[in-house]
């Protein structure tokens, strides 16, 4: 949220880089000779990691620095210094430490040992549930690290699958990202995230984090691991929805379904654990997460409630609240849930039934034409079909069995497995049984089911919140999906930024269709300021995914010198390999070029000529009006 603050700010200020990776030049003389600057190995709200090598002590690092286009307000170097200050103060196997904190030419860094491994994210993808055993060492060691931050007077508050690293060799679990972090100090009342400032992440929060119920001590801290480790031995989390609004309330008044029920054979201490640390009520869970680990390991332990149904599997959920939760759930809904809904655009009117046309959307100018999505599923965990290609439904396999009875048919029994078979009624019942567990194809195949006004009444609004959700997810179809509904307004209010943020999300995680959309409104200054180094960043990505017009126009970038350094071979390199695929305007650019003998070429009319007739025969109107002027 901050950094989204800061980038809007940001764009009002000249031509800087969106990342060091274009840039690099200033963040090697920010660390001196004492570092080699590697690759960049990740990108988050407020900064970037890039890998480093320590050449004094020859050893690997990862540099972690604000990144450039966000201003450096006071209140950003404050963040920054104390997370830095908050982790260098704490020791303990499972965190990962800092080495180094410096400022140099506007720039603010950190110095921090390369982690090889991946995130428990990472890793509940690939297993979707995690077993005992390990789910339990993962937990031991996570309270452990989370105790050492809690006897320094140090809450994370943002407790989740992704800041927790496994390493690559050991196994062995570490805590990451104290960026929202609060010292619990005699300065904490001025401190940035202060009271009354709900951060965190919705799946993960504690009910009294999710409302800014004063500011949140160490048990909020246990109540996100205990979500943690519901979600791996069940292979989701205790509380989903179809909007953070919804995610939030359940937080506040529902129960989870107890773990004994969706976990067989799963020990009574784990399950009864993990429920105590998830009370509503913060007195009546674990005083410290020492506590905490002592019960994961079968200790009876003093302190909180008594632990619920030690003697067997069933597992007793009070359902007395304390009054602030449930008057602050309804607040929250009725109040606070509509006004962020708003400010995402969602509260807009629905459309009036229609039969719907497919979700085309409409080509950006400039772009290589429309961005056709298609509705066709994906499974969960595999990747994306080709952005454009048709559904496509095989006719089922004639039975060969001589009987006069026919076979009864095979039901769908997923929300994919109906969406492919063009079952919409069951596709829809489906989908939004599996939308509750967090799928996010489920979520992508609602929102296009009411965008189609398949098995459901078309509401282009409902359609827009499952893509959203969905699209939070990085599914690839649905990302695409609300650049294209910010871009044209529907079902949402139109915004050309927000297009383009989803526009440029969709191109960082790999949607090839995106790259030359986001190229030419960085080119023309549409929903991004006007930054031709990035716009020459996205042609060559576009260009070399094969995208013919990006080619031409990264050719023209080199010809000028616009965004990039100015080269004729390189610009005439691009426009032979455009022309090669029959790109009009390459073919024109190669003929001018040769008539004139200009762009470094020798002049030679005859091929000039040829090249003329050819971009004209393929309908360059340019190419047109100077062969007839020539009188060709």
């Amino acid at each position: 949220m901050l950094g989204e603050t800061l980038l809007g700010a940001s764009r009002a200020a000249s031509g800087t880089s969106t990342s060091y990776e274009l840039a690099p030049e200033r963040l090697r003389a920010a660390l001196g000779t004492a570092y080699e600057l590697g690759r960049l190995i990740g990108r988050g709200g407020y900064a970037e990691v890039f890998a480093v090598r320590d050449l004094r002590l020859k050893r690997e690092l990862a540099l972690k620095v604000i990144r450039p286009d966000l201003i450096l307000t006071d209140a950003l170097v404050a963040r920054f210094r104390r997370e830095a200050e908050a982790v260098a103060a704490l020791q303990n196997p499972h965190i990962v430490p800092v080495y180094d904190v410096g400022e140099a030419d506007g720039i603010c860094w950190l110095l921090m040992p390369l982690v090889r491994g991946e995130t428990l994210k990472t890793v509940l993808a690939r297993e979707g549930r995690i077993a005992v055993p390990e789910a339990r060492r993962i937990l031991l060691e996570a309270a452990e690290a989370l105790q050492a931050a809690h006897e320094a007077g140090v809450v994370h508050r943002d407790i989740k699958p992704e800041n927790l690293m496994i390493d690559g060799k050991t196994r062995q679990v570490l805590l990451m990202d104290f960026g929202i972090a609060k010292a619990m100090d005699a300065t904490s009342d001025h401190a940035i995230t202060g009271t009354g400032v709900v951060i965190g992440t919705p799946q993960y929060m504690s009910p009294e984090q999710a409302v800014g119920s004063g500011a949140p001590d160490p048990r909020s801290d246990q109540y996100a691991l205990a979500v943690v480790g519901y979600q791996m031995l069940a292979g989701r989390v205790p509380f989903a929805g179809e909007n953070i609004r919804e995610v939030i309330a359940k937080q506040l008044l529902e129960e989870p379904v107890p773990l004994s029920r969706l976990v067989p054979d799963l020990p009574s201490d784990v399950s009864a654990t993990i429920h105590q640390a998830l009370r509503k009520d913060p007195n009546l869970r674990f005083p410290s997460m020492e506590v905490f680990a002592r019960s994961l390991q079968g200790e009876t332990v003093a302190g909180g409630a008594s632990l619920p149904g030690r003697r067997k599997s069933d597992i007793h959920i009070p359902q007395r609240r304390r009054p602030w939760i449930a008057a602050a759930a309804w607040v929250f809904v009725l109040a606070g849930g509509a006004w962020a809904a708003s400010q995402a655009g969602l509260f807009t009117a629905p459309a009036p039934a229609q039969p719907a046309p497919p979700i085309v959307a409409s080509p950006v100018p400039g772009s290589s034409g429309p961005v056709r999505v298609s509705g066709r599923p994906v499974r969960h965990g595999t990747s994306a079909p080709p952005m454009g290609s048709p559904v496509t439904l095989a006719a089922p396999p004639e039975s060969t069995a001589r009987t006069a009875v026919p076979p009864e048919a095979v039901r769908p029994a997923t929300c994919d497995d109906a969406f492919q078979a063009a079952d919409w009624p069951l596709a829809f019942r489906l989908c939004q049984a599996e939308a509750s567990d967090s799928n996010p194809s489920a979520e992508r195949n609602l929102g296009i089911l009411y965008a189609e006004g398949r098995g459901v009444e078309r509401n282009d609004r409902l359609a827009a919140v499952h893509l959203s959700f969905a699209a939070d997810r990085a599914d690839s179809i649905a990302v695409l999906q609300m650049a294209y509904r910010y871009e044209t307004g529907k079902g949402v209010a139109a915004n050309q930024e927000k297009a383009a943020g989803f526009y440029l999300t969709a191109a960082e995680i790999g949607v090839k269709e995106a790259y030359p959309i986001v190229a030419r409104r960085y080119d023309d200054g549409n929903g991004f300021r006007e930054n031709p180094g990035e716009a020459a960043r996205w042609y060559q990505q576009a260009a070399e995914s094969g995208d013919l017009a990006s080619m031409t126009r990264l050719a023209a970038a080199y010809e000028r010198g616009r965004g990039v350094r100015k080269d004729e071979r390189l610009a005439q390199q691009w426009y032979a390999k455009a022309a090669d695929g029959r790109e009009p305007e390459a073919e024109y650019r190669i003929a001018v070029m040769l008539l004139d003998g200009k762009g470094g070429m020798a002049r030679d009319v005859p091929a000039g000529e040829g090249w003329l007739r050819r971009a004209a025969e393929h309908g360059y109107p340019d190419a047109k009006k100077l062969l007839a002027k020539r009188g060709g």
